[in-house]
């Protein structure tokens, strides 16, 4: 069986040949540490610089020769498709790897080693020595690769995909931003104390979310399964807002959304969200998310056992593969294999499962668990799964 034909029984909660299986093919959180995925092509015998696609969380562009080594079946499409100017710049030292960045980013070393990024609008990302990310000196803004809609975008971006789609067998996702949750102060008093405020604002932008989208679907909505959104709305004991909070001013926002995508393109939201996610997940499933990653099983109340019981037939649990906080990095060879082993078994009956680990592989994991976390997904992912 092919990729995507596989890719689109499990999310149809079917049963294909074996589990579908993603590495850095949806959101960010689904990808690979640059500095991880330069040492595992390196392992492989595969020389040439990697690109790094999200320049904030030193996200690896994967390539097809790892894809089909990992027995991967997922590529995203995002800004950055097709784009043709990379250069090297060494972020971390003269003494690592070549990696290859967007051109003209206009990245600025200070006096003491720290690495400044800066978005149109003004915004400051933060490398001091010795980091491995971008973080926002503000507190709540993300830095994104700029890009505009325009039909230049829009003409090369149906290029490149179509190309993808006619000359591989991928399922392909669209990796182009969204939600309606905020994490920073002032969203987070004013979703309290300003409620009318917050739901202006979030209408507003659910708004521009579908008119994006249109222009997105027209473009690519015939090669593509899903769009990709991403909220973090947990903890890790707990989500972030109550319950109650997120059924009247989030899920309102997204069903306003998934009842435009449903009912207009064929399209599945992808929606990722970490932490203690739980107690908001009969809402998720309401408001018309189909598939949810990364399953933080790690997390307060987010047993996969019991989250496959309770909602493994309405939701695609696309990740909890492989615990990224206490076992991979922590354990090896055999003791990784019987971990994979058993999150499938418990998470691939009836289909509805992707394989993916729960959050990026970090830059410290040596090729070797690697290879062994994705080969252990291909031997036991089989169906059916005994």
């Amino acid at each position: 069986m092919k990729s995507r034909e596989r890719v689109m029984k499990a999310i149809a909660f079917e049963e294909a040949d074996r589990i579908p299986i993603d590495l850095g093919g949806t959101t960010g959180a689904s990808g690979i540490h640059i500095i991880a995925y330069d040492r595992l092509k390196k392992s492989l015998g595969f020389k040439s610089p990697p690109k790094c696609y999200d320049v904030m969380q030193q996200l690896a562009l994967m390539e097809p020769e790892v894809l089909e080594r990992l027995h991967c079946d997922v590529v995203q499409i995002n800004a950055l498709t097709g784009h043709q100017d990379w250069e090297n710049f060494p972020l971390f030292g003269n003494d690592t790897p070549d990696m290859l960045l967007p051109a003209k980013l206009g990245i600025e070393t200070e006096k003491d080693g720290t690495r400044i990024l800066k978005n149109k609008a003004g915004s400051r990302f933060a490398m001091p020595s010795g980091a491995y990310y971008f973080d926002a000196e503000d507190g709540k803004s993300w830095f994104s690769y700029p890009y505009e809609l325009t039909d230049e975008f829009l003409s090369n971006l149906r290029k490149n995909t179509e190309s993808i789609y006619r000359n591989s067998d991928y399922a392909i996702s669209a990796n182009f931003s969204g939600g309606f949750f905020e994490t920073n102060t002032e969203f987070l008093m004013d979703i309290m104390l300003e409620p009318a405020k917050i739901e202006d604002y979030l209408s507003s932008k659910c708004e521009k979310l579908i008119e994006r989208y249109k222009l997105i679907n027209e473009a690519v909505g015939d090669f593509c399964f899903c769009v990709v959104f991403a909220d973090d709305f947990g903890s890790q004991n707990a989500p972030l807002l109550s319950p109650d909070l997120f059924h009247d001013m989030i899920a309102p926002q997204y069903r306003k959304f998934t009842s435009w995508l449903h009912s207009n393109t064929k399209l599945k939201l992808f929606l990722h969200s970490c932490g203690a996610i739980e107690p908001l997940m009969q809402d998720i499933v309401d408001m018309g998310a189909d598939i949810l990653n990364p399953i933080q099983t790690s997390a307060a109340n987010m047993d996969p056992a019991f989250l496959k019981q309770k909602y493994g037939k309405r939701l695609v649990f696309w990740g909890g593969g492989c615990d990224t906080q206490s076992v991979l990095g922590h354990r090896h060879g055999k003791e990784l294999e019987e971990h994979v082993k058993e999150r499938i078994k418990i998470l691939a009956p009836g289909g509805g499962f992707v394989f993916n680990q729960i959050h990026a592989i970090q830059a410290n994991i040596c090729p070797e668990d690697i290879c062994t976390l994705f080969d252990s997904a291909y031997k036991h992912g089989s169906y059916p799964v005994s």
